[in-house]
């Protein structure tokens, strides 16, 4: 009992630091475009634009329901928990105005994808931020 009670703290400022990792927007670096605010953000991946300023047309990739970056993705920059989201996905669906964006594996799987498709848009963990991607936003 004695180590649990010594570990708790410890285990609580780990979740703590882990809930407020940076999430980085991504994008290929021939995409024509420099930067996105979180409500152009929002509007793309809840389905309700597809193209920004100058005309560019970008496709945005989701991280796996139970990724660390997708839950505060869905928190931070859609405003909603998972139960939230998924009766919206669902009530788009059934109306015939949209399907959710592709989800993928990790950031690996959404840094693939950006440049193996520069009209896709994606968010990973700040950290996993390499010189092959451009980023437009930071989200703390």
């Amino acid at each position: 009992m004695k180590i649990f009670l010594k570990l708790l703290p410890l285990s609580a400022i780990l979740l703590a630091f882990n809930a407020w990792a940076e999430l980085a927007v991504i994008v290929a670096p021939s995409v024509n475009i420099d930067s996105i605010n979180a409500e152009q953000l929002e509007r793309l991946y809840l389905n309700r634009a597809d193209r920004f300023p100058g005309g560019v047309p970008l496709k945005p990739l989701d991280q796996r329901n139970d990724s660390e970056q997708r839950k505060a993705f869905v928190t931070r920059i859609l405003g909603m928990s998972e139960t939230e989201l998924s009766e919206y996905w669902s009530r788009r669906m059934f109306s015939g105005k949209g399907h959710p964006p592709r989800t993928v594996e990790n950031d690996d799987a959404v840094i693939e994808r950006v440049l193996a498709d520069p009209g896709n848009i994606g968010y990973i963990d700040g950290d996993s931020v390499d010189d092959r991607v451009k980023v437009l936003l930071r989200i703390p």
